[in-house]
């Protein structure tokens, strides 16, 4: 693991930060493993309706979480307090005053959710599955302390097991009944083991309910832009969920879930790295010896685009044979949209590669506005080409957003001097090249 060598600040950086990459790599590959192989049994066990469904409830929880996002856990892992208990525990006490109130405005709206895609079960899926995020409010702020260590082996065994217990559950009660509930039952579960064990499993800050007038004013100086980033993350993210969704139907919508999950998969193991590792990283460089940024994220940034763009190359390729070989023809569809969100992820994860550095550095606000422009992106994309080609088109404008983006995200890193065009514009010819090649046989199978 070379991703790191030239963090050297600060007592043995440079080895926690390669050990909390393994891990972090480990506990992303075993949860991509559980979410792959369990979807292979429930798409047999349920029908197709059911993961679009689900996608929405998915959509609108995290939407929420986000939108209501104060920055807690990077504020922590930032912050010279991050070690205090009362600092701590006012955290806490802002985590958990977050997730009642997501709970809240998810029993508020769910009528207006299920009327909006004239789907009724949606009324009484959400505020079921909004407990979680009450669940998820209660959670130990050990494993933020993990995290501002970097010492993160508990958390990634905690986060893995109570996951695949969850997923367990799943399965058996889509054996038993074969119905949506069971994927609302079996993700209560694995949430409810989740904070038990952050609780009991680790060492550290035991949370009481504490308000510190101070901690709050710090959070939150440092959370104002980080709740505006969490929203625009979610726009970009769940949110082309929600808008696809009135586009594509809530059956097509299940194929586009199914193909996401699969292009992102690379991506979501990159953001984890990214937040557990290389941010916490780039933060201690930024405050001990800035002038070794620079090194540090082109080692950094070589180690998550090379894999990411090979795997991103043979969906692009490869796709549709490779979702028909996992699936039955009822997910036929969803090959040929997996190619065509490749397409986007060709140059996506070379976008996504600068993330860390702009917040290590305290610039928040501009993330924040590298977000505006995705968002706005998108938007447009999925918008026009719903109009010119229908469905095909909304997919094809997401996918080409992430090409009209890196401009601007190149632009925001030269004006500080991290802008790195000997990485990032041979990956790019490539892409180019790749999808001259592809374009038109892809787009004609969507």
């Amino acid at each position: 693991m070379q991703a790191l060598n030239g963090a050297r600040t600060g007592d043995g950086l440079r080895e926690r930060a390669m050990r909390a990459s393994v891990w972090a790599l480990g506990g992303n590959l075993a949860s991509v493993s559980i979410r792959l192989g369990s979807n292979l049994l429930l798409t047999r066990l349920l029908f197709p309706e059911a993961f679009g469904t689900m996608a929405i409830v998915q959509a609108v929880m995290i939407g929420l979480a986000m939108l209501t996002d104060a920055g807690i856990e990077p504020a922590v892992i930032k912050s010279r307090r991050g070690h205090e208990s009362i600092f701590l525990n006012t955290a806490w006490t802002l985590q958990v005053m977050q997730g009642v109130l997501v709970w809240l405005v998810v029993c508020g709206i769910s009528p207006l959710v299920a009327s909006f895609y004239a789907q009724p079960i949606l009324a009484d899926l959400l505020p079921v599955v909004g407990v979680s995020a009450i669940l998820g409010g209660l959670t130990s702020t050990k494993f933020f302390s993990a995290a501002r260590t970097l010492s993160i082996k508990v958390r990634v065994f905690i986060e893995v097991g109570s996951y695949a217990f969850g997923v367990s559950v799943i399965i058996l009660l889509a054996w038993i009944d074969g119905t949506i509930w069971s994927l609302v039952w079996g993700g209560l579960a694995g949430s409810l083991l989740k904070v038990l064990a952050s609780h009991l499993l680790q060492d550290g800050c035991k949370n009481k309910f504490v308000w510190d007038w101070l901690s709050v004013k710090e959070l939150f100086g440092f959370g104002q832009w980080v709740m505006l980033s969490s929203a625009l993350t979610f726009l970009a993210g769940e949110g082309s969920k929600l808008i696809l969704g009135a586009f594509l139907g809530v059956k097509l919508l299940a194929m586009f879930t199914l193909a996401s999950i699969m292009s992102l998969v690379f991506w979501q193991i990159a953001q984890q790295l990214s937040s557990r590792v290389f941010f916490p990283a780039y933060s201690e460089v930024a405050r001990e010896r800035p002038e070794r940024l620079r090194a540090v994220a082109v080692r950094s940034r070589l180690f998550l685009i090379v894999p990411g763009w090979l795997i991103a190359l043979f969906f692009v390729l490869w796709g549709d044979h490779f979702m028909w070989f996992l699936y039955d023809q009822r997910y036929a569809e969803s090959g040929a949209i997996l190619q065509l969100l490749a397409m986007g992820t060709l140059v996506g994860v070379v976008n996504s590669s600068y993330n860390g550095l702009l917040w290590a550095k305290g610039l928040v606000n501009v993330s924040t506005v590298l977000l505006v422009v995705q968002v706005i992106l998108q938007v447009v994309g999925m918008s026009v080409g719903n109009h010119y080609l229908g469905a095909k088109g909304a997919i094809l404008g997401l996918a080409l957003s992430g090409w009209l983006l890196y401009p601007v995200q190149a632009y925001a890193h030269w004006r500080i001097g991290l802008w790195m065009p000997k990485i990032d514009l041979p990956f790019l010819i490539l892409s180019s090249a790749v999808v001259g090649v592809m374009f038109s046989e892809i787009l004609n199978n969507v």
